[in-house]
């Protein structure tokens, strides 16, 4: 446990944090990254619409930079045609011009550094293949939900949610439908005991039978072919990523519509104020992240099994789930996160608007209007999670942090983006056929024009966020026995060891609640 005589800042850059100040820490990386945008557009002297960080497509330009980058380098022909004359024609196939993602480098630098403060890169978790071949499906599948549903968990449930999204709130619902359908199939398959929000070696080599899994004492990753090869991904994915847009963009320019186009979001198209902010946005971020196991798809699966873990916690003992994230899960640990980063990023977005006429931003296009591609994709986004481990943005830090199974879903991504960046007049065709919903916000539904209706639905939709937060936090503690003051302010694995002692000292039980179930041994 936690030695409450160190000093808080050695605590708190040595050791895993809760939930609730993860939540805080990414509320504030959202901050950072919308003023990154404020400044950008308003030096370009247009409106500004802000919007929480958003990543997938970034994501694709980034794997298109890497695309044209080996086919330059290996004088290959590009199968996209991307920006290829043909017969004195420019071509246009394909989603995605070369760029980057600031973020999404911040979320992997993010993590890494968690990993060497805390003197612990996650390299040593032990994954057995078919669990790296789940996570290779399913990043391919979360990758095409995203461009199917117009966004990943990130943007829907962290940004769309808080906004009132119309189209956010009927994908996350099917993410949730998606996920519940694949942690049930793959308890069926022995994966049940590695959905784990997080790992650290003294914990896990110290803990039952059913949480050791991912610990193999004289386990080398590095006699592993597949750890050197998804490696060698993630760097040249990086590498060229920044490569173009610190240094050289020219070095990925390309035509299209006949003209040279820029390598999209590199320092010289978008100044040094928006570079640093976001980038510092991505690293803050990825490290609350990288300091609890904050992310989406664990929310999700909270709210829905939270509640039935407690009362039946033996269950899902016997289905595998390991007892530190069964413990998790009806802490509400994950949706204390949520809301926390919620609650901070809406109330800044309310001052912007209120104040200085920066409204919030998702709107003017298809991708979030609501198609049969959020029910699809959502579908997709839910199932292709909880194969991975990890959402989209945990996937980023977990990069970072070495985790083998996600270096290998992160080469899915790139495969799940290929159908649509391929076939991408027909998926465009497919989403303006199935357009169900055109109002993008539910105040705009009801509202339609009212700006000041739309404020104070706004600001009503604050006050019901900031006292779920508060319910949350005392339901979680209801539900394990723990004070709020452990809830909000330790880390799960301290939080375990206290509901252990509590259960030892008092017959199995923690103030009145069961002990969770100890998982059987393999």
């Amino acid at each position: 446990m936690t030695s409450e005589k160190e000093p808080l800042l050695k605590r708190m850059m040595t050791r895993q944090w809760s939930f609730f100040w993860a939540g805080v820490t990414f509320g504030v990386a959202q901050i950072i990254y919308m003023l990154g945008l404020w400044i950008q557009t308003a030096q370009a002297g247009k409106d500004v619409l802000l919007k929480p960080i958003t990543v997938t497509t970034d994501l694709g330009k980034m794997f298109r930079g890497l695309e044209v980058a080996i086919y330059d380098l290996f004088a290959l022909p590009d199968f996209q045609l991307y920006g290829k004359a043909i017969d004195g024609v420019a071509s246009t196939g394909g989603a995605f011009i070369p760029g980057i993602g600031w973020p999404i480098v911040g979320m992997i630098i993010g993590g890494w550094l968690v990993g060497r403060m805390e003197k612990e890169q996650r390299t040593w978790v032990y994954y057995p293949w078919h669990v790296l071949v789940i996570s290779f499906i399913g990043g391919a599948m979360f990758s095409y939900g995203t461009r199917l549903a117009g966004g990943c968990t990130l943007n829907h449930l962290l940004g769309g949610i808080p906004l009132l999204n119309i189209h956010s709130f009927i994908t996350v619902i099917f993410m949730a439908i998606g996920g519940a359908l694949a942690f049930y199939l793959l308890s069926k398959v022995n994966m049940s005991p590695y959905f784990k929000h997080q790992e650290t070696k003294a914990y896990v080599k110290n803990a039952d039978a059913g949480e050791r899994l991912t610990y193999r004492e004289g386990y080398n990753p590095k006699k592993r072919f597949i750890f050197w090869f998804s490696l060698l991904f993630s760097v040249a994915f990086v590498g060229v990523a920044v490569w173009g847009g610190f240094f050289n963009p020219e070095s990925l320019q390309h035509l299209k519509d006949g003209e040279f186009v820029d390598f999209s979001k590199s320092v010289d198209a978008k100044g040094w104020f928006y570079v640093i902010l976001t980038l510092t946005a991505g690293i803050i971020g990825g490290f609350g992240m990288a300091k609890s196991g904050f992310g989406t798809e664990c929310s999700l699966v909270s709210a829905e099994a939270g509640d039935m873990m407690r009362k039946d916690d033996a269950k899902y003992a016997k289905m595998g789930v390991p007892r530190i994230t069964r413990t998790l899960m009806r802490s509400y640990l994950p949706v204390i996160g949520i809301v926390a980063s919620w609650v901070v990023m809406l109330g800044f977005m309310m001052l912007a608007w209120i104040f200085f006429n920066a409204g919030p931003g998702f709107a003017g296009s298809l991708k979030y209007q609501t198609t049969a591609g959020n029910l699809i994709g959502g579908l997709f986004l839910g199932a292709g999670a909880v194969m991975l481990i990890g959402c989209e943005i945990r996937s980023y830090m977990r990069i970072g942090m070495g985790y083998l199974n996600t270096w290998v879903g992160f080469m899915g991504f790139a495969i799940g983006y290929l159908p649509f960046t391929l076939f991408y007049e027909e998926h465009m065709a497919f989403l303006k056929g199935t357009l169900m919903i055109e109002s993008y916000k539910w105040y705009d539904l009801f509202f339609p024009g009212n700006e000041l209706a739309h404020k104070i639905t706004l600001g009503v939709w604050w006050l019901i966020l900031l006292a779920l937060l508060v319910y949350v936090i005392r339901r979680g503690a209801r539900a394990t026995g723990a004070s709020t003051n452990s809830l909000m302010n330790k880390n799960t694995e301290d939080l375990q060891d206290e509901i252990d002692a509590g259960g030892k000292a008092g017959n199995g039980k923690y103030n009145g609640v069961p002990v969770p179930a100890p998982v059987p041994a393999e």
